[in-house]
């Protein structure tokens, strides 16, 4: 393939602009003699993590960046060294970071495939493909909400193309008229499959418009065309009229991974490189600048690359300590603790439904960053339980919306628009639908603050709704509270009470971690005290809903509630149980759980879930490791089987209160196996008495 060189004319002569070569040249040279020193280092081991060069495709982001601004915004893949720098990210600290230093821009904990560099826009890069485009969207939306000009750019490659996350968010940009330009490196073979073998339809700038976006396909990688028309999508994106595509042909001369070449492989040759080669813009550019400037700048430019090395070389690895920070952004202290203004506990009461939209409200009222997205949201609030009624009349449709049918695109938009500085509550229907969106909570929300080294925060709230709901079945019936605790940097919880509900969500909104907020769909309709005035709950501290001397009972979401109907059993059978509310599942608040057991000398924990690998086995296992015998700890919980729709096999599936009552009577207290407690205690009977 050919690729003749247009002549760069200022605006003043007729003369090239050498300035704009130079510059273009700077980059593209910089970037070259950066991979090929990364190459050279690799085989001595001192580069501690994968590296994915970009030799031959440095053009796309010089070409792209050149025509940005310095505060706007670029998210890539794992394949970004040339990215990174082409924004400005710091060399130095770069290098570092690929060899594992304090110094690194990400502390050491991020590597080759996550860089960033907030100061010069650079929010971040991901080693699962794809990851990132949601969340540009995400960025996109709040710079939007703000009135801003700025814009981002999505950076990924062609086999990101074939990721359904990648349609969820060209649907979701093209609805919301994002200020979002993506651009697709189509090097033809994503790892080392021929697009062809891969893809019936390979235009996808065709598949962009598709959706209503703009789109541009080059017919190559020349630079200058490519800074054209980079210039003109961002003028579109500036006056609002966005989203913007770019596809660009390109071409990677190494492997996938690693400084070696592939053409062993047998999936391209020599042959089908050497037009490419012979078409590098990296020559190309620099026969347009004068010998003598040409070399002048790769000397500058070898000097700054070998003192970077040598920085990198003479920083520190991170100390043990290390290991352990930056797993959570350490928030300041709430101090809003319920009280109103003469100190009492206002005893008003309130639905845990309306808790929550209170606390959503009022949150909303004294944030505005504070928005709300789900499906559902802004439908009069049918679909959630009247947790987000009214809130979009009251706040406006773009901070209340509804949102596509898109769990994977959505979450990673939410997470986006967190690191922006906006504070997404993200609700969600059914927690089963998180299976849809898990490389985005569990890959980029619970690691974004540590493997970018403190450089980023996440603050999201999850809410999600769990529970048993009249033969639902298989798929709606689900809770995943164990699976989200087993993930450092996810906090979760599990309100089971109005007043829990309300504080613990507006400690979650203000806390600067991402917050997985679980809800049983039948505490909606459950009645307590709750403040009018806004107040916080703190994380990792367990309530004690009803004291006892004989057995505790931890009851996990809905489960406190059949642990309090079986304490009401268990009474008639003179049995004094006492019943705990963890209320926080991660951070966990074992210390209250230990010191009632020392005193009743016997522990069942019921879970709202399957007890193998269970929230239930995590709270028994920490009792045991403290100090309690196994024959005094029990656990409880889902019938080690997929939830059945047909009311027979349902009604034995979940524990209740009176199967939780016979057990505690047969099992913990060696009584008559055939007890039964006469006297029928339904949830509505029950009352919560404040503040606890």
């Amino acid at each position: 393939m050919a690729i003749s060189a247009p002549v760069i004319v200022a605006e003043d002569s007729n003369r090239i602009d050498t300035r704009l070569v130079e510059q273009i040249y700077r980059q593209l040279y910089r970037i070259r003699h950066v991979e090929e020193e990364v190459a050279r280092i690799y085989p001595s081991d001192k580069i501690k993590s994968p590296v994915h060069l970009s030799i031959g495709q440095e053009a796309v982001a010089v070409g792209v960046c050149a025509a940005l601004a310095e505060d706007d915004v670029v998210f890539g893949t794992y394949r970004s060294h040339a990215a990174y720098l082409a924004k400005g990210g710091d060399l130095r600290a770069m290098f570092a970071e690929l060899y594992g230093k304090q110094t690194g821009c990400c502390a050491g904990k991020g590597g080759s495939m996550h860089l960033v560099d907030v100061d010069h826009g650079v929010m971040g890069t991901s080693a699962v493909v794809g990851t990132t485009i949601p969340q540009a969207a995400g960025y996109a939306y709040s710079l939007q909400q703000t009135g801003s000009r700025r814009v981002v750019v999505a950076f990924f490659g062609d086999g990101a193309a074939e990721e359904g996350v990648f349609y969820e968010t060209l649907n979701f940009a093209a609805l919301k008229s994002l200020p979002l330009l993506f651009v697709c490196e189509n090097n033809g073979f994503a790892i080392n499959t021929p697009q062809r073998a891969r893809v019936k339809v390979a235009d996808i700038a065709a598949r962009a418009r598709a959706f209503g976006v703009t789109s541009v396909a080059l017919p190559d990688d020349d630079v200058l065309q490519l800074r054209e028309a980079t210039q003109t999508a961002i003028g579109q994106l500036r006056s609002g009229d966005g989203p913007y595509f770019i596809e660009c042909p390109t071409y990677r001369w190494k492997e996938h991974v690693g400084p070696g070449e592939d053409w062993h492989l047998g999936f391209r040759s020599n042959e089908d490189a050497r037009p490419w080669i012979e078409a590098d813009q990296v020559a190309r550019i620099g026969q347009l600048l004068p010998a003598t400037r040409r070399l002048a700048v790769e000397a500058e430019i070898q000097a700054e690359v070998a003192d970077a090395v040598a920085f990198a070389e003479s920083s520190l690895f991170p100390g043990p300590p290390e290991l352990f920070t930056d797993v959570e952004v350490l928030s300041p202290e709430q101090t809003l603790q319920g009280a109103s203004a003469d100190g009492s506990i206002t005893e008003r009461t309130l639905r845990y439904s309306e808790a929550i939209r209170e606390a959503t409200a009022q949150e909303m009222a004294r944030d505005e960053q504070v928005v709300v997205l789900g499906l559902g949201v802004n439908d009069f609030g049918r679909w959630i339980y009247g947790t987000t009624r009214e809130l979009a009349d009251e706040f406006g449709e773009s901070r209340c919306f509804d949102t596509p049918l898109s769990e994977d695109a959505m979450t990673g938009a939410a997470i986006g628009a967190a690191m922006a500085g906006m504070r997404p509550v993200h609700v969600h229907i059914r927690q089963d639908f998180l299976l849809l969106c898990m490389n985005q909570l569990i890959n980029m929300a619970a690691k974004a603050h540590y493997m970018y080294g403190g450089r980023v925060s996440v603050p999201l709230v999850v809410r999600s709704v769990i529970g048993k709901s009249w033969g639902q079945g298989a798929q709606h019936s689900q809770a995943l509270q164990s699976l989200f605790m087993h993930i450092p940097g996810l906090k979760v919880v599990a309100p089971t009470t109005p007043y829990d509900a309300k504080g613990l969500l507006i400690q979650s909104i203000r806390d600067d971690n991402p917050t997985i907020f679980i809800e049983h769909r039948l505490l909606h309709f459950q009645q307590g005290p709750v403040p009018e005035l806004a107040y916080t709950v703190p994380f990792g501290k367990a309530r004690v809903l009803a004291p006892g001397t004989d057995v505790t009972l931890v009851g996990i979401s809905w489960m406190a509630i059949e642990c309090l109907r079986a304490r009401a059993y268990l009474e008639q059978a003179g049995i004094s149980a006492e019943v705990i509310d963890p209320v926080s599942l991660s951070p966990l608040d074992l210390q209250t759980i230990m010191r009632s057991a020392s005193r009743t000398r016997r522990v069942v924990v019921v879970d709202n879930g399957w007890t193998t690998c269970g929230a239930s086995a995590e709270i028994v296992a920490g009792l045991t490791e403290g100090g309690c015998s196994e024959r005094t700890v029990w656990r409880m919980g889902f019938a080690p089987t997929t939830c059945p729709p047909t009311p027979s096999l349902e009604n034995l599936f979940y524990p209740d209160g009176r199967s939780i009552a016979a057990f505690v009577h047969a099992t913990c207290l060696g009584g008559d196996p055939s007890w039964n407690p006469s006297v029928e205690i339904h949830p509505e009977q029950l009352e919560f008495r404040g503040p606890f």
